[in-house]
């Protein structure tokens, strides 16, 4: 069992490798929606579904979990890594919401970095010789930033939505993230949170806009500098 984890969950190149992370990008794209989705009121009639797809994710992301521990030299080297701890961190809320847990669901938002891990390895595997300035790695690039966006938006709109219940302009997950894109954008109107820590990730919304539009600078000049030097 061992050295089949190792074949399916190691970090090297291979068909299975890939097939293994691009269903487990999928299956982290589709429990995050579903998350998302969730916390609308008007979708509350679905909510048998949304616990469905929840508890098949967690299921995945357990074996996964068991999996790379397996996989990994030595075995706990896996769980106390960064990557170890978020991956915990993701499922753990499914199972402790049955002890009335349910306001730890926000944490499965972090699921998204473990896209950003299978993108970063996809980055690292698929581009081997391939300069960096290639376009095909700059796309990459930019796909990254828009992942990074998404996750900049769920984390800021999902705290809103926790800490602003009575505002009825984050009554939900989505209503959130489209109050924190609108301050990324900056010049455009919103409401103004009502308490003290409502506040806190006013500004901390703030200053993470601030942060991606540097890094959107650069992903847009880096893929500028590539088509002038180009012809």
């Amino acid at each position: 069992m061992k050295k089949f984890a190792q074949t399916i969950f190691t970090e090297e190149p291979g068909r299975v490798h890939f097939w293994v992370n691009d269903f487990f990008a999928l299956l982290t794209v589709v429990s995050i929606v579903s998350l998302v989705l969730e916390t609308v009121p008007t979708l509350s009639g679905y909510s048998r579904m949304f616990v469905i797809i929840e508890w098949v994710a967690v299921s995945f992301f357990t074996l996964e979990y068991i999996g790379r521990t397996l996989a990994s030299k030595p075995v706990w080297r896996y769980p106390t890594s960064f990557f170890g701890y978020v991956d915990l961190v993701s499922i753990l809320p499914t199972f402790l919401g049955l002890g009335n847990f349910t306001w730890l669901k926000s944490t499965r938002a972090l699921r998204i970095i473990r896209l950003l891990r299978m993108l970063r390895l996809a980055k690292v595997a698929r581009s081997s010789g391939v300069s960096e300035g290639s376009m095909g790695v700059l796309s990459l690039n930019v796909l990254i930033y828009f992942v990074v966006l998404t996750f900049a938006l769920l984390i800021t709109g999902t705290a809103m939505y926790l800490v602003e219940p009575a505002t009825a302009a984050f009554a939900s997950i989505p209503a959130g993230m489209w109050w924190s894109l609108k301050v990324f954008m900056a010049g455009i109107p919103v409401v103004e949170p009502v308490t003290q820590l409502g506040e806190f990730f006013f500004v901390l919304t703030r200053f993470v806009g601030l942060m991606l539009l540097g890094l959107l600078i650069g992903v847009v000049g880096n893929v500028f500098r590539v088509l002038v030097n180009r012809k």
